[in-house]
């Protein structure tokens, strides 16, 4: 769902300045803010591999909750 979006966003934008030229030079800059940002929020659902690690504080809560029962 992530890369159709951003396939479509990058589409439109393509299509939108097609007939300026002066807004070439920001045409490159969207499509990698958009990459970058679809990279981290995939980067943060694969929690053992990438750049971003966080700790599943309520899981590991609830783990030790359970076992105290």
């Amino acid at each position: 769902m992530m890369v159709a979006i951003a396939i479509c966003g990058n589409l439109l934008v393509g299509y939108g300045t097609q007939s300026a030229p002066g807004k070439a030079a920001l045409l490159h800059i969207l499509p990698l803010v958009i990459s970058i940002s679809l990279y981290l929020i995939a980067d943060i659902d694969s929690p053992r591999r990438g750049y971003i690690f966080i700790q599943p504080q309520n899981l590991t809560s609830l783990a030790e909750s359970l076992r105290g029962r």
